[in-house]
């Protein structure tokens, strides 16, 4: 279904623009990341219900980057240290795309794997320094690709590597 989705809702239409937009010098938006988190619902068989903890899935969150970029995550000032917890215990399903979405790896780790950057982003108590506003940090792809489980690879809209 997740494929089924993919195709419908992103590849296809995407594939169908990109030549038109290339034409007259207007960059593509590949995929909104709410398109990215019905995607990794469909996959995960997730509910897909926003929780108050701040996770884009019930049990999971959901990041995406481009071209091997870094995965970012932002915490607001007076949630952030329920939003770092919910991250400690949720799953992390990481979405790297390239080339118009014709290359897509789709990887996952569980939060306590990400121990050292959680604790590490704790630690520089973000919002105690005034007129702080927003606390962004990052998960470089190098670790993602290195310790994250590859569970998906679509190439030209097809999936090439498949876990259940």
């Amino acid at each position: 279904m997740a494929m089924v989705y993919f195709h419908a809702y992103m590849y296809g239409p995407l594939q169908g623009k990109v030549r038109l937009y290339k034409d007259r010098g207007i960059p593509a938006r590949v995929a909104m990341s709410e398109d990215w988190e019905v995607f990794a619902s469909i996959l995960v068989r997730d509910t897909g219900t926003s929780t108050p903890s701040g996770l884009d899935l019930e049990g999971y969150e959901v990041k995406s980057a481009k071209d091997r970029g870094a995965f970012e995550y932002q915490y607001h000032k007076n949630s952030w240290k329920q939003k770092l917890d919910a991250d400690r215990k949720a799953g992390h399903i990481f979405i790297s795309h390239r080339d118009d979405l014709r290359h897509v790896d789709v990887r996952y780790c569980e939060g306590n794997q990400l121990l050292e950057f959680f604790d590490l982003w704790e630690s520089e108590e973000p919002y105690s320094r005034p007129g702080t506003q927003r606390f962004r940090r990052s998960i470089p792809y190098g670790w993602v690709e290195q310790n994250a489980s590859l569970i998906l690879r679509i190439e030209d809209g097809e999936p090439t590597v498949q876990q259940d």
